[in-house]
């Protein structure tokens, strides 16, 4: 897909972001729906009740512009661009794409508005939104057969838990914004190497639409992307990574590399929750432990970094991350300087997060 294209999907995102968001921020606010209040018990740093709306209105900004007249690029199963139009629009394997994402999107909708959910309900919700998924595996002629589930497991484990691992990166003002940005921007990169049509015209609208919600989100908070938000943008950006694997042969572990800020976030907080319970007198069932790891509960790495440089703590995560970003997409075909730098990414990481968990444990046990 040419530059030229690109920066024309990602305007059409900004314009269909605005209105949405817009129009979002006023209902949210007019009706007192989906607010989110302020609790220090629950580690929560805003002073004000703030709209949780931005996962809503990032997806109807997205299906504005799929649905409203806009031509929409796939490569079809003799490789060749293929256009079509919304009339023709269900004949298409995009279709799988954006009903498994308002699947997924709704289980963090039914969160926003209950507050606590069964986290088997929500997990089933997602399972479902990774079945329509896997039928746009299905639908697609692929290089390979990746119709054995031993080849597809890994490839959804990395989706469940960049889907979730959104969810607990989103703690502070803009840092899952900036996260996604980030790897959008690496995926339009790739979509113009590769001419990968569909990748480029999904993240480069999805990225216009995130640029409009980051001036809603940071520095200060008028708007959050709520559960909603983070469960969507996580499946989003884990599935097409994982299109970019299965279809484009794009490399494996350049996508995986992509994921691992998230993925780094949520299996550090279960390390943390499994210290925390061996090192405690008052021992806790399952149960309460998988709900701290999906509750904002202050011992993720950016909660604990706000402590000391407050709303800096995205940027200087996403710096860093960033720079590993350019790092691996200049040697995206190279699957070693990928693995070096992932791994230099994951040590640099946990030594980060022991280091400065370490000096947080005793607040944490106070509060």
């Amino acid at each position: 897909m040419e530059f030229s294209t690109l920066l024309y999907f990602a305007n059409l995102g900004i314009f269909c972001g605005c209105i949405t968001m817009g129009i979002s921020y006023i209902l949210a606010q007019t009706m007192n729906v989906m607010q989110d209040k302020p609790d220090i018990k629950s580690f929560k740093l805003h002073t004000k009740t703030t709209p949780l709306c931005g996962g809503i209105s990032i997806f109807i900004a997205y299906v504005v512009v799929v649905l409203g007249g806009i031509e929409i690029p796939f490569i079809s199963h003799n490789n060749h661009v293929s256009r079509t139009n919304t009339g023709d629009f269900y004949e298409y394997a995009g279709l799988h794409f954006y009903i498994a994402c308002s699947i997924v999107l709704c289980s963090g909708i039914i969160k926003d508005i209950y507050g606590k959910m069964i986290l088997w309900l929500m997990f089933c919700i997602q399972i479902c939104g990774f079945c329509v998924l896997h039928l746009l595996f299905y639908s697609l002629d692929m290089n390979h057969d990746y119709s054995l589930i031993f080849l597809l497991l890994p490839c959804y484990i990395a989706l469940f838990l960049t889907t979730n691992g959104m969810n607990t990166i989103d703690g502070i003002h803009g840092n899952a914004a900036l996260y996604s940005m980030i790897v959008l921007c690496a995926l339009c990169y790739i979509a113009y190497q590769t001419q990968s049509n569909f990748i480029g015209f999904a993240a480069s609208v999805l990225l216009g639409i995130l640029f409009v919600f980051l001036l809603f989100n940071y520095p200060f908070g008028k708007m959050f992307l709520g559960d909603s938000g983070a469960f969507l943008l996580g499946f989003c950006i884990g599935a097409l990574l994982l299109l970019c694997v299965l279809y484009y042969g794009i490399n494996m572990w350049y996508c995986m590399a992509l994921m691992l800020y998230p993925i780094c976030s949520i299996l550090s907080s279960v390390f943390a929750s499994l210290i925390m319970q061996l090192c405690s007198t008052r021992k806790q069932n399952i149960a309460i432990l998988v709900d701290i790891v999906w509750q904002r509960h202050g011992l993720h790495l950016h909660h604990i970094l706000q402590r000391y440089v407050g709303n800096a703590a995205a940027l200087i995560i996403n710096t860093f991350f960033a720079c590993f970003v350019i790092v691996v997409t200049y040697y995206y075909t190279d699957t070693l300087m990928i693995l070096l730098a992932s791994a230099c990414f994951c040590l640099f990481y946990v030594l980060c997060f022991a280091i400065l968990w370490r000096k947080s444990v005793n607040l944490y046990n106070k509060a």
